[in-house]
């Protein structure tokens, strides 16, 4: 084989490879738990229960793990955030479904709703996080969230 005939074959080689490779799982990590994640993501906020919360939780804490760098940091301090709302709830004994409960709410000591408050304005405090990765998802892998 001469020179160019080598060249020519390795040129069509590294082509077949890359659309062979391109079609098999292109998506990126991020992009592809984004996606797996995107119908609890699309209901973010909107159900307001412990399961719900937990759910938003893991979703945010599992993309923060393949996130690129242009979001890692943002979908990190969502998840924490989002953890830490659990977590109060947890340690004060009162369901998230149970906030609208004037009852429950009342038996709560003044302890318990520092706790809970604190936890909330530490999540109300990632607006921008929200919206940078509802962006970057967009950007990044195509996907809209709601």
């Amino acid at each position: 084989m001469t020179n160019g005939v080598r060249t020519a074959a390795a040129v069509a080689v590294t082509a077949l490879a890359l659309s062979v490779l391109g079609s098999c799982g292109g998506q990126s990590p991020y992009c592809a738990e984004v996606e797996q994640n995107t119908p609890v993501l699309d209901t973010f906020l909107a159900k307001r229960t412990d399961a719900a919360f937990a759910g938003y939780a893991r979703a945010a804490t599992a993309i923060s793990k393949v996130a690129p760098s242009s979001s890692d940091r943002q979908w990190s301090a969502l998840a924490a955030a989002t953890r830490e709302v659990v977590a109060a709830h947890r340690d004060v004994g009162l369901a998230v479904q149970d906030l609208k409960d004037k009852d429950a709410r009342a038996a709560l000591s003044t302890a318990d709703v520092t706790k809970l408050n604190g936890a909330y304005d530490t999540f109300n405090a990632t607006r921008d996080e929200r919206k940078a990765v509802v962006a970057d998802v967009k950007k990044t892998c195509d996907i809209p969230l709601k």
